[in-house]
């Protein structure tokens, strides 16, 4: 007899509804990191490529007529797009300073921006922007049409190679050496990115990035397979990560460490096992609903844990749920106060505002030292204290982790909004609050 197959029952609308809402809830929290992130990125390289002085679209106009507006470029060659009214790239833009402030014409450096056909690489124009060098030298070379228009000859790539010692490009005649001192910074602004380019690191994968990996991949196992079973395994595993990554290497995640990565780059050809472990951090709980790197690899809380377990459990505060709730805002107002440190340039550490600094004790900071005592000392009353009320790290893990159908959008979830408009407003007007401040001091 044939069994008669039966009907597959259409799913619930409540069980569609609230996975669409899971769903949503993962990728609205992935893209509020990810464009936080973006934007720090954005804007310190905005900062390198314009520092002091910023070019302007009038300058550009000069010698690009078709210049609507500028688009910082992230590669090595450190410039600016120029875009047309259809947002279409017309040309490039670049200027000598700051790389090339060390290279001295007369008495003084030359700023000076060159535009390029953004189809040939062909130089359309440059312009003294401005001078350190005596002020007649310098009209002299701007009013030199011929010695200016020489420059529309060269291309960045015939430049990059340029032989000035050979008298190749020849100076201004009564202001050789500022007209000099200028196709020089040129060359060498050029040379500069070139040479970035060139000598990007080699990647290295040592016995230390292989060791990290296996914390990575045996924390997986414990927490994903039967091994979480054998308490004797976890307690060794934990204890042998708390020994290895505090006390010797100090590869612990912190908040300092992720700065870092946004301003500049994830430097993942030289210490590719911390940005393995880094991923796993964000992405495991993102995927699965485990906070692997908190639960099983951090040190501190290893230690908090160890430490818990001193005291017998009726020596265990209970915290009254008003002052619970309001603990819980401190890892929050921490995200914050990074923000404005990154943005605004305030001289403070950021290492200096967590713990995890404290485990390498030749090198750490007081501040980082007594975090952490207090809160290795506070895990002896209140389980994993540090944790909960005291880490920002550990925040922006809890907060990417899913909940799946039960998840639904919550405080954190509008904080984390916030925490975005607010990214968005320093990367705006970070400069003119930088002024307001130093003016107020």
């Amino acid at each position: 007899m044939t069994d008669i197959p039966q009907a597959v029952k259409p799913p619930r609308p409540k069980r569609r509804a609230s996975h669409l809402k899971s769903l949503f809830l993962k990728l609205y929290r992935i893209a509020i990191l990810v464009l936080i992130i973006c934007l720090i990125r954005d804007y310190f390289v905005r900062q390198r490529v314009q520092g002091e002085s910023p070019i302007e679209l009038q300058e550009v106009r000069k010698l690009l007529p078709a210049a609507h507006s500028l688009k910082v470029d992230h590669s090595d060659r450190m410039g600016l797009f120029v875009l047309d009214e259809k947002q279409k790239t017309v040309g490039y833009a670049i200027r000598t300073s700051p790389v090339s402030d060390d290279i001295i014409g007369y008495c003084g450096p030359s700023d000076t921006l060159i535009v390029f056909n953004s189809q040939t690489d062909q130089i359309l124009g440059i312009s003294v922007r401005s001078s350190g060098d005596t002020t007649s030298h310098v009209n002299d070379v701007r009013q030199n049409e011929y010695w200016m228009n020489l420059w529309k000859e060269y291309g960045w790539n015939r430049i990059a190679n340029l032989d000035l010692q050979s008298g190749e490009v020849e100076g201004v005649s009564g202001a050789t050496m500022t007209s000099m001192g200028i196709a020089h910074a040129i060359a060498h602004r050029i040379r500069f990115s070139e040479q970035k380019t060139q000598e990007d690191p080699p990647f290295l994968f040592r016995g230390r990035d292989a060791t990290i990996i296996g914390f990575c991949v045996v924390a997986c196992l414990i927490t994903f397979t039967r091994l979480k079973r054998i308490h004797w395994l976890r307690k060794f595993f934990k204890l042998v990560a708390l020994i290895y990554l505090g006390f010797w290497t100090g590869d612990l995640l912190a908040e300092s460490l992720f700065a870092g990565w946004a301003r500049y780059a994830v430097p993942w050809r030289t210490v590719f096992g911390l940005v393995v472990l880094a991923a796993v951090a964000v992405l495991i709980p993102w995927t699965t609903r485990r906070n692997v790197y908190c639960q099983s690899i951090c040190p501190h809380g290893t230690a908090q844990e160890f430490l818990g377990r001193l005291l017998p459990a009726r020596s265990k505060w209970k915290i009254r749920p008003d002052i619970k709730r309001a603990l819980r805002w401190i890892p929050a107002l921490l995200i914050g106060l990074i923000l404005l440190i990154l943005f605004l340039g305030i001289p403070i550490d950021l290492a200096e505002l967590e713990a995890f600094d404290a485990y390498l004790l030749a090198s750490a900071g007081i501040a980082s030292i007594i975090i952490a005592v207090v809160g290795l000392v506070a895990s002896l009353f209140v389980p994993q204290a540090y944790c909960h009320y005291g880490c920002p790290t550990g925040a922006i893990f809890e907060f990417v982790r899913s909940h799946g159908r039960a998840d639904h959008f919550g405080r954190s979830d509008l904080v984390a909004g916030l925490f975005l408009v607010l990214a968005m407003i320093l990367n705006r007007y970070a400069d003119q609050l930088q002024q307001l401040l130093l003016n107020g001091l």
